[in-house]
């Protein structure tokens, strides 16, 4: 419910992006984009169609439909969000304008991406959060992320590759000391894919992505890693966050 973190968010990883690998800004503007694992607030759905995307499409598993049918969600958060855009890009779009956007241009569908059937080169770009990671069946993930995608569409992911829950001396501890098959009999929160992985993935789908490295564990080479890991570089397993881009 914090307004300001995914305007926030958005101008950090463009300026990430731009300090490390000279990314061109996100055009949003008469596109149709596909978001994967939006959450509950739609993402970054309405600052898309703030700058003029056509159609916003969330696939979101847990979305409740009555976030939208609360007049407090739309005070709370909508409206702020929407000053919060005004004073960052001032597009002169009135708040009324604003909310039926979000009304009549982002659609919201509540099924995992694995399963879900989109419309064939549907997206001219596709976004995801901090979702790739716990997508158990990746690969039919990515196959269903290139039958929605137009030819030439752009790509915007961000993975965190860390175990979500040590501390950032030592991000990986509940991963590196464990087999897959250990962490998987205690866990499934993450599929345990590591950039390489999902580089990978995209590849044999068709689509080329550039990795750019946000956070790195400068100490991995000090640390417990149990022998299955190290079939990976360590420049491989030191990523913690990385942008997989094109």
């Amino acid at each position: 419910m914090d307004a300001r973190k995914p305007v926030d968010r958005f101008l950090r990883y463009e300026r990430v992006l731009d300090t490390q690998a000279r990314w061109r800004p996100i055009e949003f503007d008469q596109r149709n984009v596909l978001e994967i694992g939006s959450g509950p607030m739609l993402g970054w759905g309405p600052l898309a169609v703030y700058l003029g995307a056509q159609k916003y499409v969330c696939i979101e598993p847990r979305f409740r439909p009555e976030v939208l049918d609360s007049d407090e969600v739309w005070v709370r958060f909508f409206l702020p969000f929407h000053q919060q855009l005004e004073a960052v890009f001032n597009r002169q779009v009135s708040y009324e304008d604003f909310a039926h956007r979000i009304r009549s241009r982002i659609q919201v569908l509540a099924v995992n991406l694995e399963t879900c059937r989109l419309p064939e080169q549907s997206a001219d770009l596709v976004i995801s959060i901090g979702s790739l990671q716990h997508i158990a069946d990746l690969d039919d993930a990515v196959q269903q992320i290139r039958r929605a995608s137009r030819s030439g569409a752009g790509q915007f992911h961000v993975v965190n590759f860390t175990d979500h829950m040590s501390p950032p001396d030592d991000p990986f501890r509940e991963i590196y000391r464990l087999t897959p098959i250990e962490y998987f009999e205690r866990d499934s929160l993450l599929n345990l894919k590591r950039p390489s992985d999902i580089v990978a993935l995209f590849r044999k789908a068709g689509i080329s992505l550039t990795l750019v490295p946000y956070c790195v564990d400068r100490n991995i080479g000090s640390q417990q890693i149990a022998d299955y890991w190290k079939r990976y570089d360590m420049s491989d397993l030191a990523i913690q966050i990385a942008f997989l881009v094109k």
